[in-house]
């Protein structure tokens, strides 16, 4: 006879394991954005990588505000928000006015447009 597995349990501590690989990956870039604000420059960096970041963690966190028992989705992305927001605004405060001009337009289509675009489709979509 073989040991009963609580999947519950399981999936929570699965969850947790989850948040805090991925609370490491968001914090990954530190030592970039520590370079970034030492040289006052933004160098040869892109804000392309931050920029599909926060738009994942944004369609995740509104994937999890439409489900129940989401908890740990929330608390993750969330907090991939604020450091996501954090880098960009960095990225902003150091680039060229080039690079400033393209990560300016690449957020306004992909962070707020497109994502606009998907809430109203989806909000639309189940009426």
């Amino acid at each position: 006879m073989g040991v009963m597995v609580n999947h519950h349990l399981l999936a929570i501590i699965f969850g947790i394991l989850g948040n805090a690989i991925s609370f490491l990956v968001f914090l990954a870039p530190v030592p970039t954005f520590y370079r970034i604000y030492k040289n006052k420059s933004t160098e040869s960096f892109q804000s392309l990588p931050y920029q599909v970041s926060l738009f994942s963690c944004m369609l995740w966190l509104y994937y999890a505000l439409t489900k129940q028992d989401a908890f740990l989705l929330i608390t993750i992305n969330s907090f991939g928000c604020v450091v996501e927001t954090i880098y960009i605004a960095m990225f902003f405060t150091y680039a060229t006015k080039e690079k400033k001009m393209a990560a300016i337009k690449l957020f306004l289509t992909m962070n707020v447009a497109f994502f606009s675009l998907i809430i109203m489709v989806t909000h639309f979509a189940n009426k």
